[in-house]
């Protein structure tokens, strides 16, 4: 005989139980590891797109700042 695992509560019961454990209690159960995400190359093409756009938008910044400050 297996025991079924009960659902997940909803988010503002668990929100209350997280309020009501011991300090000791809430430590390990902010703890559980959530493994890593493995993207498709889709999703990576998007991150790497945003990231390079971010570092181009911050020198352009950069530039700015300094034509500014001369």
């Amino acid at each position: 005989m297996t025991k079924k695992q009960p659902a997940s509560p909803p988010l503002s019961d668990q929100s209350w139980v997280l309020s009501t454990l011991e300090p000791d209690q809430l430590v390990k159960a902010k703890k559980h590891l959530i493994p890593r995400r493995h993207f498709k190359t889709p999703e990576l093409l998007i991150l790497w797109t945003l990231r390079l756009y971010l570092i181009f938008m911050m020198a352009v910044v950069a530039y700015q700042v300094w034509l500014a400050a001369r």
